[in-house]
């Protein structure tokens, strides 16, 4: 304790007991000072102080430093602003300040509780707690707080901030470098730390503040585990205390509440939230407690760096999300637009496991109220599932996170390539199963044994591949899934699949814009913006993406154009036959302007999925 470090307890209890009967008023008469425990950060007192027909009790507690200084008054400032919502509930606190005769020492006091330490029991500990968020009111309207607040000697980064997003993020932010700075470098992290703060974290918060939804700034206690929740042996009521407030999001608090340590059971959020519901969407509910967690456990992995275990818990759960969200935010405009597709009578519904969006899809599909029949559902093997032994499980996986049974529709995507990348970004390919790909195969057939999936197709697949296939398999493929536009209209491909009873499906049906790791030509404007199809447009009074998806569908090929925008989900829908002159001037643009492919990996995996001579990649000409 500063200056008083070193001196047995009874020189420092009187020492303090000079300083306080000096320098605070309240405490100018005989008082008794008692030692009431310690920690890294505090020592704690129990001051009693006797008059002729009472005694009053109070606790103090002294910490030394800028620190200390700043940590008891974002204490007493929490006190005072919970205090003021809920009363009883918290602790009445009294005062803060330095001593002057104790150079840098400081205390903060209030009144003083014997308690009964352990949890409350849920009802009325909840109905507080909810008291507490409910009843209280930012005064900026804005996320944060007027000071800094500690847990435990870990400053928290208050700054107030406009949306709850925003704020959580600089919090996360500030919670990493502080495990940085207390436990050294953290090679486990790395990745991943970007991976939750622009997609996991936006997925999760950005849905309770967008489309007209908001959120309301609840003042917190900010740590409340069980060890700063007690009852009153006087009252028999619950008592909370030791806060470190902000204004947040009022499901933060719960986060805490999560780990089996800290003893609130699962009655514990159900009273909490007969009282206040949970935040829409609901679907979100646990994976938001779990993020809000994790914050709780890295401050605990902050303060105790030693214990390795906290750090290992945080990564796990930092795997887990990431693997859930990867799509980020971006997610949650895929559930709005697909909801409004339905709305519009779509009743195809294309996605697949590398799209990180069958949770949104599953949830939209529910929420829709669609019939289930009514619906066709297609989703796709991504390529690092190809294993023969790993297809039935990537199934089950998909059909949990899309909230069905079964799949009208299951494809195999293109070549594999595992998850471990070169240092030039470029996939590490798993050359002896792209080209054992009738093993995949087989087990896909599996599925449609075993009524997981209704019919079974591949995507991107070559007439060389498709003969191969073709010549093994039990259960021809149901449909072709390949890139098709005026630019790459795919005539002896179509022409192929149609002899085979194939149907193609096309991607990219507007000529679209690939990422650029598998696009050679993205800059290339697609047949979107051509002159002709501009000329065909204004003739027939439609736009030039009615045009592309018209001349599709005349051919007998069904379209997955991909939108996001309302209107043009209406607009796409109003297709128009065209006639004979229309459809073969589209189809001879290629011939005339030379064929483009936006949709090419070659240049990412090494080899050519397309070719035609030979079925790549060749046995014995392995490049990685």
């Amino acid at each position: 304790m500063g200056s008083i470090v070193g001196y047995d307890e009874a020189a420092k209890r009187a020492e303090l007991n000079s300083s306080i009967l000096s320098e605070i008023p309240l405490f100018n008469r005989p008082l008794t000072l008692t030692n009431h425990g310690s920690s890294a950060w505090a020592h704690s007192y129990r001051i009693d102080l006797e008059s002729e027909d009472r005694t009053e009790s109070y606790f103090m507690k002294v910490s030394v430093g800028d620190h200390g200084r700043e940590a008891l008054k974002g204490e007493f400032e929490s006190t005072c602003a919970m205090h003021e919502v809920v009363g009883d509930f918290t602790t009445k606190p009294v005062g803060w300040g330095s001593f002057k005769s104790l150079p840098g020492a400081h205390y903060y006091f209030c009144q003083f509780h014997d308690l009964i330490e352990e949890v409350p029991e849920p009802g009325e500990f909840c109905k507080g707690v909810a008291a507490l968020h409910a009843n209280s009111r930012s005064p900026n309207g804005k996320f944060g707080f007027h000071i800094v607040t500690y847990n435990g000697d870990l400053p928290q980064n208050n700054t107030y901030a406009d949306t709850w997003e925003e704020f959580f993020i600089r919090g996360f932010e500030h919670m990493i470098q502080l495990n940085i700075d207390r436990g050294g470098p953290w090679k486990e992290l790395e990745g991943l730390d970007t991976a939750m703060i622009t997609k996991v974290i936006p997925r999760l918060l950005r849905p309770m503040e967008t489309n007209g939804r908001s959120i309301k700034p609840s003042l917190v206690h900010g740590d409340l585990w069980c060890g700063n929740a007690a009852v009153d042996s006087a009252t028999d009521q619950p008592l909370i205390y030791d806060p470190a407030s902000f204004y947040a999001h009022n499901e933060y608090e719960l986060g805490n509440w999560r780990p089996e340590r800290n003893k609130f059971s699962k009655s514990y959020f159900n009273t909490y939230h007969s009282h206040i519901p949970k935040t829409y969407p609901e679907q979100d509910y646990d994976d938001r407690n779990a993020l809000y967690s994790m914050r709780f456990n890295m401050q605990a992995a902050a303060l105790f760096p030693h214990v390795a275990s906290l750090r290992e818990s945080v990564i796990d759960e930092m795997k887990r999300l990431v693997e859930r969200y990867p799509g980020g935010a971006d997610n949650n405009q895929v559930k709005e637009t697909v909801l409004k597709a339905l709305k519009c009578g779509y009743r195809h519904i294309d996605t697949a496991t590398a799209y990180g969006n069958e949770k949104e899809v599953g949830e939209a599909i529910k929420e829709s109220g669609v019939p289930r029949e009514e619906l066709f559902v297609t989703t796709k093997l991504a390529q690092t599932w190809h294993e023969p032994a790993d297809v039935e499980r990537a199934l089950d996986k998909s059909l949990e996170l899309l909230q069905l049974d079964y799949v009208p529709h299951a494809y195999r995507a293109g070549p594999n390539n595992s998850t471990i990348r070169h240092p030039d970004g470029k996939p590490v390919i798993d050359y002896a199963l792209s080209r054992d790909y009738c093993s995949t195969w087989t087990a896909m057939e599996a599925l449609v044994d075993k009524g997981k999936a209704r019919l079974i197709g591949v995507s991107n697949f070559s007439i060389i591949k498709l003969r191969k296939l073709l010549s093994q398999a039990r259960i021809p493929p149901a449909v072709n899934q390949v890139e098709v536009h005026p630019y790459l209209p795919q005539m002896a491909l179509l022409n192929f699949c149609t002899d085979h009873d194939i149907h193609i499906t096309a991607h990219q049906p507007l000529g679209g814009k690939p990422v650029a790791a598998v696009n050679p030509n993205a800059h290339r404007e697609g047949p979107l913006h051509d002159p002709d199809i501009t000329a065909v447009a204004t003739k027939q009074i439609i736009s030039p993406a009615q045009v592309l998806l018209s001349w599709l569908l005349q051919r007998g090929i069904s379209v997955i154009p991909k939108t996001v925008h309302e209107s043009r989900l209406v607009e796409n829908m109003a297709v128009r036959r065209l006639d004979d002159e229309n459809m073969q001037a589209i189809t001879g643009l290629a011939e005339r302007k030379g064929e483009v492919r936006y949709l090419d990996p070659r240049g990412h995996v090494g080899f050519d999925i397309f070719d035609e001579k030979v079925d790549e990649p060749v046995e014995g000409e392995d490049r990685r």
